[in-house]
Formats: structure tokens, sequence, C-alpha cells
């Protein structure tokens, strides 16, 4: 799902930018290199090897998106940018985390763009 952008902080890409600093642009969940701005791929290709010996750069090559480092809100409210509440993950960590939270992406977009009509109910007659 693409991102609001305005739900996030207007210094969200420089919050960004000191998460994935702060966990050197490797994924914390399962550590995988990802490419730093302006990093050559043979750089990239140097710390990969380190990360795991049997790389064929023929994977990145077939695939450089899963060497992306992204922030993911753990709370799922991109609101929330508390350091606590963010993680450097690569793009396959956080697609595989967001997938628990699909249903709950899809209700809290249509809040934000006004397209759900909640239904109040209370215990009067």
């Amino acid at each position: 799902m693409p991102m609001i952008r305005a739900r996030y902080p207007e210094d969200w890409d420089i919050i960004a930018f000191g998460v994935k600093d702060d966990a050197d642009w490797c994924c914390e969940q399962c550590r995988r290199p990802c490419r730093r701005p302006n990093e050559s791929v043979e750089d990239l290709f140097k710390r990969v090897l380190v990360w795991r010996p049997d790389f064929k750069p023929a994977e990145y090559h077939a695939a450089p998106r899963r060497w992306l480092l992204t922030v993911a809100h753990l709370d799922q409210r991109p609101e929330n940018c508390e350091r606590e509440n963010l993680k450097a993950l690569c793009v396959v960590c956080h697609l595989r985390h967001d997938r628990k939270f699909r249903s709950k992406q899809r209700q809290l977009k249509r809040e934000w763009f006004g397209q759900l009509n909640w239904l109040v109910t209370t215990d009067e007659p």
C-alpha cells in the first residue's frame, strides 16, 4: 500500500535517515546489508559478502529493491515517530511485518480519507 505522505511529519526524511544510519544501513530484523545513499553496487557487494559469503551478484540484479532499507512504524501509525516505535527493515522484512496489519491499515486509510461511516450504537431505546 502506498504511504499517505500527509500522515507523516514534515521532517520524516530526516527521521528515517537517522533510523537507518543508527542501524548502520542493515535490516534490524534479518541483518541484510542495504544500499546506502550514493553507495556503489560494488561497495554494497563487499558488505553483503561479509554478511553472507555465498552471495552471488545475480541475486541483487534479479531484485534490487530487496536491498533497500525502509523504516517501519511498529504500531502502524505514521504520526508516531518516537524512536522506540521505529525499526529499520529491508523491504522483505517490512512487508512481512506489515502483513499481519493489512486489514487494519485499510481501515486506517479509509478513516484518513473520510470514507468510513461509523455506526454509533447506544444502550438507550
